[in-house]
């Protein structure tokens, strides 16, 4: 059997790098798909994109690395990545792949997903930091084909957004293993481009200068950034996965500093961060940010200072007023993360000041009173991770500088070669105060307490069984709850491998959760639980090396006690890559009817390089698209995506200065890449 193994891994192996050693966008894109179905949550996929392109130029040498790299891949969990630094200290340096067969929470499947970004071979001693730059320009441009209400002019010839009803975007990347610079330029749809109120062209503006493993220096970024420090409770920005089908990557890797790669506008910081590697056990970031963010200003101080009753998240400025909150509060941060190695784990103290150079007049009420309502906040955690046998621990405590807490606490387990289990427990005090937090919650790292555990079974190469169980609990109000209130979370995966081209699942997700309903003669809300039932079955299947098809079957069920509800929603995949090829296209045509908003269904699609889309799905109507790229030169790459979705219960869609009217929504994307 053993031997039968190892030639299925080496055949298989041999396979992957045939497919997709000519076409490495391909295996790419489909990487991205996978980890993107996976996940729950609305993600800018941007970083995660440009994260696997380059340590597929660039592979991680598995015998000199640091968690960081193998983190930043989204393929392993923690569990497996501290699995595999305790073999390589255990037992010496990889000399084949074959013997990551040997490292616990190791299968097939993962490795071969893992082969096109990772070598063995000793590194190269000559460091060359300008050497090798692998450059590229990237210009983007979509629009709808119809005109919503904001963009057509009254009879006084005005209209309501300033701008063109065009979202463009500008991308220019240089990189190699040491050095990344980038400049990132965004416009969004309603936003002028020049004139009066954009005298610099785009809205948004980002750049970068990234320099590492030079020196004592493993990290070092000036510009725009995000930091991710141990649990996420205090500071996580960027990509962080919460609840998914993933049920044992529950553990999040801190201590790590990330270019601000996306278009998001407000939620970044500006200055510079470094990361030193003092010794082979201890290493420090330390960062300071000075940045103009937007805020709700209602008003000024004697001294001319501002009152503001919010920062805004959005990043849109498409009328007068959006405007007049564009940049409008600055923003001092600064601070530090240490992580002291001890044998098989790793303790890490945090601090975090936060400074709004403005006077919050936030609109507190009974619910939000424990709300941060100050310019001033600072935060000071602690975080651990302890390898024990096949036992992984890991967590983080912190306290902000009102007095309250936050902490979360979990362990991986290896139980054996095909079984796998994760529990965590959280509780994040009413009172925690922190803006920056992005732990692991159903809400977030307030008035929240919790017990999740997860469990993942796979028998043999076929079968493969995920579960979770998350029970949660909010000790204070909500904005949707009058009262304290509770909910749960359950989550049963099954995958079957027919054979090498085709592949089954079948997932059922339920939610129960208290909230309030406003319920007709009745003066004041009623607590009532909210139950979602959602079924899905998912098809893939692959005909020679050029031809992929999948389908999908959901279904979803609402019920509570303002009555029931039912969505459904069935989509045909068909996409066309051969290699070697300078044309190919991905298409799908979707159907869905689900009677609200309560009953949306969410379904990933496919897109053009860097771009994604994860749209919701309510009503009743059908959804075509067909993405299209050209490679029209050696270096030069076009891709074109068309889009129509027609509905069949309504004459009107979106409302207020986005309404359109008529029941279709028409939208055309054109990106052009050149690489030098």
């Amino acid at each position: 059997m053993k031997k039968f193994l190892i030639i299925l891994f080496v055949f298989n192996s041999i396979l992957i790098f045939s497919q997709n050693i000519e076409d490495k966008t391909s295996f790419l894109e489909q990487t991205i798909e996978q980890i993107a179905e996976n996940s729950e949550e609305e993600i800018d996929f941007t970083e995660l994109f440009e994260n696997l392109e380059f340590y597929y130029k660039n592979p991680i040498n598995l015998n000199n690395c640091n968690r960081e790299d193998l983190k930043n891949l989204y393929i392993l969990n923690s569990f497996q990545i501290e699995k595999l630094f305790s073999h390589i200290q255990k037992n010496g340096k990889l000399i084949s792949y074959l013997e990551l067969q040997s490292v616990r929470g190791f299968d097939i499947e993962t490795i071969q997903l893992l082969l096109p970004f990772i070598k063995i071979n000793e590194p190269i001693n000559t460091k060359n930091i300008v050497g090798n730059l692998q450059q590229y320009i990237l210009i983007r441009d979509e629009r709808n084909l119809q005109t919503p209400k904001g963009f057509i002019i009254d009879e006084t010839g005005e209209k309501y957004y300033l701008g063109t009803k065009n979202r463009s975007l500008f991308r220019y990347r240089l990189q190699n293993k040491y050095l990344q610079a980038g400049i990132t330029a965004e416009k969004d749809k309603g936003e002028t481009f020049f004139g009066e109120h954009q005298k610099f062209g785009y809205d948004f503006y980002s750049a970068h200068l990234r320099i590492r493993n030079v020196g004592r220096i493993e990290t070092a970024v000036i510009g725009d950034y995000n930091l991710q420090f141990g649990q996420g409770i205090s500071i996580f920005g960027g990509i962080g996965f919460g609840k998914s089908s993933e049920v044992i990557d529950i553990q999040k890797t801190g201590n790590i500093i990330r270019p601000h790669t996306s278009s998001d506008e407000n939620r970044f910081f500006r200055g510079a961060s470094f990361k030193l590697k003092l010794s082979d056990k201890f290493d420090i970031i330390t960062f300071y940010s000075f940045n103009k963010v937007d805020a709700n200003i209602t008003d000024t101080t004697e001294g001319e200072g501002l009152i503001f009753t919010s920062l805004q998240n959005s990043g849109m400025h498409r009328t007068e007023n959006e405007l007049l909150d564009k940049n409008a509060i600055k923003q001092q941060h600064f601070g530090l993360h240490s992580n002291y190695k001890i044998g098989n784990g790793n303790l890490g103290f945090s601090y975090i000041n936060n400074k709004i150079l403005g006077d919050y007049d936030k609109d507190l009420g009974v619910y939000n009173q424990f709300d941060l309502d100050t310019n001033i906040n600072s935060v000071l955690s602690t975080d651990y991770q302890y390898l024990y046998k096949n036992l992984n621990f890991f967590g983080e405590f912190a306290r902000s500088q009102n007095g309250g807490t936050a902490q979360l606490h979990g362990v991986l387990i290896g139980l054996d070669k095909t079984l796998s289990a994760s529990f965590m427990y959280r509780d994040y005090d009413r009172s925690f105060q922190n803006d920056f937090a992005a732990s692991f919650a159903e809400s977030e790292t307030q008035n929240e307490k919790g017990m999740y555990s997860g469990l993942e079974f796979k028998p043999n190469l076929k079968w493969k069984f995920r579960a979770y169980i998350d029970f949660y609990q909010y000790p204070w109000l909500r904005y949707y709850s009058s009262t304290p209130t509770f909910g749960k979370d359950y989550f049963i995966q099954s995958d079957y491998k027919i054979n090498r081209n085709t592949k089954l699942y079948f997932r059922y997700k339920t939610e129960r959760k208290e909230e309030n309903f406003n319920i007709e003669d009745l003066n004041t809300p009623e607590i009532g639980i909210n139950k979602k039932d959602v079924f899905r079955f998912n098809s893939t299947f692959k005909e020679g090396e050029s031809w992929n098809f999948k389908n999908r079957i959901e279904y979803c069920k609402v019920k509570n006690i303002e009555g029931n509800e039912n969505g459904f929603m069935i989509y045909q995949d068909v996409k066309y890559k051969p290699l070697f090829s300078k044309v190919s296209f991905s298409t799908r045509l979707t159907i869905f009817n689900t009677e609200s908003y309560n009953s949306r269904i969410y379904a990933y699609e496919s897109d053009v390089l860097y771009g994604y889309s994860i749209p919701s799905f309510y009503g009743k109507g059908r959804k075509f698209y067909v993405v299209l790229k050209f490679n029209i030169l050696k270096d030069t790459d076009l891709w074109i995506k068309y889009s129509e979705t027609i509905y069949n219960d309504r004459d009107v869609i979106r409302s207020g200065w986005d309404e359109i009217e008529g029941n279709r929504l028409t939208e055309i994307k054109l990106q052009l890449q050149y690489k030098f």
